[in-house]
C-alpha cells in the first residue's frame, strides 16, 4: 500500500515537473508582455521598444567613454555617432574622450551609400551592461535609432548613467511620417531643419514636405523661373536648399517626398504661367484660405508638356521613389464655364467632372513613371484605371477610404486622425491607429422611428453628397450625417415647426445645422466658424416608407484581411498652416507629432496606456528643447512682444493654462475672416494646442479624490493660491491691452474658480488654506459661473475647469 502511494506521489510530481518545463520551453505559455508594467514605469521613451527588460545595475558615463566600429563604419554612421556625443556633452557638460576606453560598441553588419527608402531594415538591438554599451543592428538605420534610443535612457544623479536594460527593436509600420504645409505660410530652411532633428529623436523616417499652394509656389524651378520668382514673394526653396535638406535628412534615415497640389490648389502656378488655367485671367496670388476656384486645364496638351519637363526636373532634384500629386478638392467652376473642356469629355466619353480628373491623374502618373516615380495623392485620386503597385493613397477624409483603399489593393497611408492643425489632444491621437477602426456612432439607433434624406453640400461650387438620418420624436431626436468627408452622430436635435436645429462635434470643431423641411425636402445651412454652407436634399427613406431606402448598419465595420492588411504602409502626420507661421510651427507640431510616431513604431497592445503616454510625453516635451526646437519658447516671445517685461510673468501664468481651440471654432474670432497676411500674435498663438500643466493639476485632483495624497494636495493648492490672484494682477493691464482682453474672462473664471475651490478645500481642514474667507456664493451661482468658465474667449478654452468642477462640487460630499 505504501509502495503504491509513494509511485502515485512520485508519478504526481513528474508530471509536475513535465508540465512546468513544457511551460517553461514556451509550448503551453501564453505570449508574456514585451514590456512589464514594472520596467515600463521606468522609463521615459518615446516611441516604446518592442519588447525591453531592465537589470539591476547602471552604467555610469566617466570621462574616457570612446566608442568603436567592429565590423561596418559609414560617414553616415560617423555622422550619427558624433551626434550623440554632442548631445550627451550639452546635457552633462562633460567633453568626453571618444578614442579611450572603448565602452560604446556599434555593430553594423551592412552599410549603404543609398538613399533611405521603404525596405531599410531599421531593426536593433541595444544591451547595457555595467561594463559597456553594445547596439546590434543589420543596417545603418538600426544603429541610428539605436543611439537615439540610448540618449532618451540617460539620467542624472551624481554622474549621469545609463540602467543595466536589453531593448530588441523594430518598427510595426514602415511609413511614419510628418507633412509641413510650406504653402500657405512660410517655413523657411532652418525650421525645416531643427524638425527633421526632431523626427529622428522620436523615429519618424518620411518628411513629406508641401510645397505649392494656392497661396505660394515654395521651390526653385530652374526650367520655369516665373514659378519661384512670380509665386513666392521671394519666400522659396532653392534648389541648393532642397539639397541641403535632403542631406540632412539622409544623415538622420528620413526620406523627402515633395507635394507639387495639382489640378487644383494651382494659382501659384498661373501667376507665371497663366496659359495652365482652365480659365485665361491675370492672377494674383491668393490671399484667403478655402477651396478656391483656379485650376489646371486637363484639355490642354500643352500642361501635359509643361509638367512632363517640370516633373523631369523635381525627379532629379528628390531621390525618393515616390512624388506626391496632391490631387484633393478639385473645384470644378472655372471647367464648367470652360466649353473647350466640355468639349473634351463628350469626345474623350468622360462622363463628368471626377472622370476628368481621374483621366489627369493617369496622364501624370505616366509622366512620373516615365521619370523612374511612383505617384502619391490624397485619397481623391483613388481610380480603378490607376495601376495597383504605381501608386500610393494617402487617407485624409476618414479612416473607412484607407481600408477601402487598401482592400482594392492600394498601398496606403492613414493621416485621418493625424491633423495636427485640428488641435486634438494627444489622447485623441493616441486613440488613432491605421488598423483599427474605433466605433463611430455613439448615439442609440431606433430602427422603429427614422426619416433619412439624401443630401448635398455646397463648398464654392463643389458639391458634396451624403444623407441625413432623424431617429425618434419630440425631445428624444437624434441623428447621423454621413458623407465622405465625415461621419458623425449628433443628439438634442430641435424641431420646432418645420425647423430642425442640431450641433455636430467633428474633429475640427463644431457645426451647426439651421434646416428647415418641407414635404420631401430639405434645406438651410451648416455653420462652420465664420463659413455658411448650403445644404439641400430629398426625402429617400424612413419607418413609415414601405418603397424607400432600407436604414444602414452604421456600426458594421468588416476587418481587414492580412493581405489588406499589409497594404497599409503606415502613417503621416500633418501640419497644415492656415495659423502658423515660421515662429508658431513648433508648438503646433510638437510633442503631439511624437505620440503618432509611438503609434506607428510600438506593438499596439504598448499603446493602450493613455496615463502612462503622458508622463513620457511631457518628460519628452521638456528633452525636446534640446534638439533646438522652439516649441516652449515661441510663446513667451509673442507674449514680450506685446506686453510691458512687469507684467510677463503673470500673463505667462495665465496663458500656461489655457489651449488653442479646435481648428474651425478657433477661425470665428477672425473678422471678416483670415488672411495670409493676418499677425499671428495673438494669445491663441501664444497658448498651446494642449496644456500640460492643466493636465497635472486635473490629475492632481482626480489622484487626491481617490487616495488622499499629500503631495497633490500641495500642488493643488499652490495652483490655486497662484491662480486666485490672476486677475487682479492684470486687472489694470485689462483696460488697455487689446492682446489681453479677449482673455479676460478666463483670468476672471481662473481666479474666481480658484478661490471657491481653496474655500471647499478648507473645509476639509486642510492647514494651509484654513484661514480662507468665505465666499458669498450660492450654488446657482457657481453653476452659472462654471458654464461660463467653460466657454471659449479669443479662441482658447480653460481646460483646468474640469478639476476646479470637481474640488468645488464633491468636495463637500
Amino acid at each position: 500500500m505504501t509502495k503504491k502511494i509513494t509511485k502515485v506521489i512520485l508519478g504526481l510530481i513528474l508530471i509536475l515537473i513535465i508540465a512546468v518545463l513544457v511551460v517553461w520551453f514556451g509550448f503551453l505559455r501564453p505570449n508574456p508582455p514585451s514590456i512589464s508594467i514594472k520596467d515600463r514605469a521606468q522609463i521615459s521613451l518615446i516611441p516604446l521598444p518592442s519588447e525591453l527588460k531592465l537589470g539591476n545595475g547602471k552604467f555610469i558615463f566617466e570621462t574616457d567613454f570612446g566608442y568603436s566600429f567592429p565590423q561596418q563604419n559609414s560617414q553616415r554612421l560617423q555622422n550619427a555617432v558624433e551626434r550623440f556625443y554632442s548631445k550627451l556633452s550639452l546635457v552633462s557638460q562633460v567633453d568626453f574622450s571618444k578614442e579611450n576606453d572603448k565602452k560604446l560598441l556599434l555593430v553594423c553588419k551592412k552599410t549603404s551609400m543609398n538613399n533611405p527608402n521603404i525596405e531599410d531594415d531599421e531593426s536593433y538591438e541595444l544591451i547595457v551592461k555595467k561594463e559597456e554599451i553594445k547596439i546590434i543592428a543589420n543596417e545603418e538605420s538600426g544603429i541610428l535609432h539605436g543611439l537615439e534610443t540610448l540618449f532618451q535612457l540617460v539620467k542624472k544623479e551624481e554622474k549621469f548613467w545609463i540602467p543595466e536594460i536589453r531593448i530588441k527593436d523594430s518598427p510595426r509600420f514602415a511609413w511614419r511620417g510628418l507633412m509641413i504645409d510650406s504653402g500657405r505660410h512660410w517655413v523657411s530652411k532652418e525650421v525645416i531643419l531643427r524638425n527633421i532633428e526632431a523626427m529622428a529623436a522620436v523615429k519618424m523616417n518620411v518628411l513629406h514636405l508641401h510645397l505649392t499652394e494656392f497661396q505660394a509656389f515654395r521651390i526653385e524651378s530652374k526650367l520655369f523661373p516665373r514659378l519661384h520668382e512670380m509665386g513666392s514673394k521671394g519666400n522659396y526653396y532653392s534648389q541648393e536648399d532642397i539639397k541641403e535638406i535632403i542631406d540632412f535628412a539622409k544623415n538622420r534615415n528620413i526620406r523627402v517626398i515633395p507635394e507639387f497640389d495639382v489640378p487644383g490648389h494651382t494659382t501659384s502656378w498661373f501667376i507665371g504661367y497663366p496659359e495652365l488655367a482652365s480659365t485665361p485671367d491675370l492672377y494674383t496670388l491668393d490671399t484667403i484660405f478655402g477651396v478656391l476656384d483656379p485650376v489646371m486645364d486637363p484639355s490642354n496638351e500643352y500642361v501635359y508638356e509643361f509638367l512632363d519637363q517640370f516633373f523631369g526636373e523635381m525627379a532629379q532634384l528628390f531621390p525618393d521613389e515616390y512624388v506626391h500629386i496632391g490631387g484633393d478638392e478639385v473645384n470644378p467652376k472655372h471647367w464648367g464655364q470652360n466649353e473647350l473642356i466640355k468639349e473634351f469629355m463628350k469626345n474623350n466619353s468622360l462622363s463628368d467632372v471626377h472622370q476628368l480628373q481621374a483621366y489627369f491623374n493617369l496622364r501624370i502618373q505616366k509622366i512620373l513613371e516615365k521619370h523612374g516615380k511612383k505617384m502619391m495623392g490624397w485619397d481623391e485620386i483613388l481610380h480603378a484605371d490607376l495601376p495597383k503597385d504605381g501608386i500610393a493613397v494617402q487617407s485624409w477624409r476618414n479612416h473607412k477610404s484607407l481600408w477601402d483603399a487598401a482592400r482594392a489593393g492600394n498601398k496606403t497611408i492613414l493621416s485621418t486622425g493625424y491633423y495636427l492643425d485640428h488641435k486634438q489632444s494627444a489622447e485623441y491621437i493616441y486613440k488613432v491607429d491605421p488598423l483599427e477602426i474605433a466605433e463611430a456612432i455613439t448615439i442609440d439607433i431606433d430602427s422603429t422611428n427614422w426619416k433619412a434624406w439624401k443630401t448635398t453640400m455646397t463648398v464654392m461650387d463643389s458639391k458634396i453628397d451624403g444623407y441625413l438620418y432623424l431617429f425618434g420624436d419630440g425631445e428624444k431626436m437624434n441623428g447621423i450625417v454621413a458623407s465622405d468627408m465625415m461621419t458623425n452622430d449628433f443628439s438634442e436635435a430641435v424641431v420646432n415647426g418645420d425647423a430642425l436645429l442640431f450641433n455636430v462635434n467633428s474633429t475640427f470643431g463644431k457645426i451647426s445645422y439651421d434646416l428647415m423641411t418641407k414635404e420631401d425636402s430639405i434645406f438651410g445651412k451648416l455653420k462652420v466658424a465664420v463659413f455658411n454652407i448650403d445644404l439641400a436634399g430629398k426625402r429617400v427613406g424612413g419607418s413609415e416608407m414601405a418603397d424607400g431606402m432600407k436604414l444602414p448598419k452604421f456600426e458594421k465595420i468588416e476587418p481587414l484581411n492580412s493581405d489588406s492588411e499589409k497594404n497599409i504602409l503606415g502613417g503621416e502626420a500633418c501640419m497644415w498652416s492656415e495659423m502658423v507661421d515660421d515662429r508658431s510651427i513648433d508648438s503646433r507640431i510638437w510633442p503631439r507629432a511624437a505620440v503618432v510616431a509611438e503609434k506607428l513604431w510600438s506593438p499596439s497592445d504598448l499603446t493602450k496606456d493613455t496615463d502612462d503616454m503622458y508622463r513620457r510625453l511631457m518628460n519628452l516635451d521638456t528633452a525636446l528643447d534640446k534638439y533646438g526646437l522652439k516649441h516652449n519658447k515661441s510663446g513667451g516671445e509673442i507674449i514680450k512682444n506685446r506686453i510691458p517685461e512687469q507684467i510677463v510673468a503673470k500673463v505667462e501664468t495665465l496663458v500656461e493654462v489655457l489651449q488653442e481651440d479646435l481648428l474651425f471654432n478657433r477661425m470665428q474670432i477672425y473678422t471678416p475672416m483670415l488672411y495670409t497676411f493676418t499677425p499671428l500674435d495673438r494669445v491663441v498663438d501664444a497658448a498651446r494646442p494642449e496644456s500640460y500643466i492643466a493636465y497635472k493639476f486635473n490629475k492632481d485632483v482626480d489622484l487626491w479624490f481617490e487616495t488622499k495624497d499629500e503631495v497633490a494636495a500641495k500642488s493643488i493648492v499652490a495652483f490655486l493660491h497662484e491662480w486666485s490672484n490672476n486677475y487682479n494682477d492684470l486687472k489694470n493691464a485689462f483696460e488697455w491691452s487689446d492682446f489681453l482682453k479677449e482673455v479676460e474672462p478666463h483670468s476672471k473664471h481662473l481666479s474666481e474658480l480658484s478661490q471657491i475651490a481653496l474655500v471647499e478645500l478648507s473645509k476639509k481642514g486642510l492647514a494651509i488654506v484654513k484661514n480662507t474667507e468665505p465666499l458669498n456664493q450660492n450654488r446657482t451661482d457657481i453653476d452659472t459661473l462654471l458654464t461660463a468658465a467653460n466657454l471659449a474667449y479669443g479662441g482658447t478654452l480653460l481646460p483646468v475647469v474640469s478639476g476646479l468642477r470637481r474640488l468645488i462640487k464633491e468636495s463637500d460630499q
